[in-house]
């Protein structure tokens, strides 16, 4: 057994089919109806359903785990810039405003007559060390699981 078996069969059921319905959550699950219905509701946020018909038909549970994790400061990413191509590689944070503003540097990007100056944190080797040394780890190290759904 599953520490989510209602997650695990709502999963699996829409392996095959577009659309479930909560008894036949309950029926797969081994589970009362009531209870189905009590960890939909408690799951809100990660489930989908068609407002006509009540039938679940997407489970997200990594996104918005994703957009806690990102809004935590605790990541970075490799970004670009540039003005109509890429031109440099970037180091993207949230937050930490004050490590930012010591590794940005001022760029012109674009080309004679139409150019603009820009402030951004080139992804260099040592910029990234101390990034890394300021204990922010790059955002493919950033867990992706189901740490938000319940079934208590």
């Amino acid at each position: 057994m599953t520490a989510t078996p209602i997650l695990d069969t709502i999963r699996a059921l829409l392996t095959f089919r577009d659309g479930t319905t909560i008894s036949e959550i309950a029926k797969m699950a081994g589970v009362s109806p009531r209870r189905v219905l009590d960890v939909v509701n408690a799951n809100g946020a990660l489930v989908y359903r068609l407002r006509k018909t009540g039938k679940i038909t997407k489970v997200d549970t990594k996104t918005p785990l994703a957009k806690q994790l990102w809004a935590s400061g605790a990541y970075y990413k490799i970004g670009s810039e540039g003005m109509w191509s890429h031109e440099y590689d970037t180091i993207v944070l949230v937050g930490h405003d004050d490590l930012a503003e010591r590794l940005s540097t001022k760029q012109v990007l674009g080309a004679l007559g139409d150019s603009t100056n820009r402030r951004f944190i080139v992804a260099t080797p040592e910029n990234i060390a101390a990034v890394e040394a300021a204990g922010i780890r790059p955002w493919s190290e950033a867990p992706s699981d189901d740490r938000l759904w319940s079934e208590e």
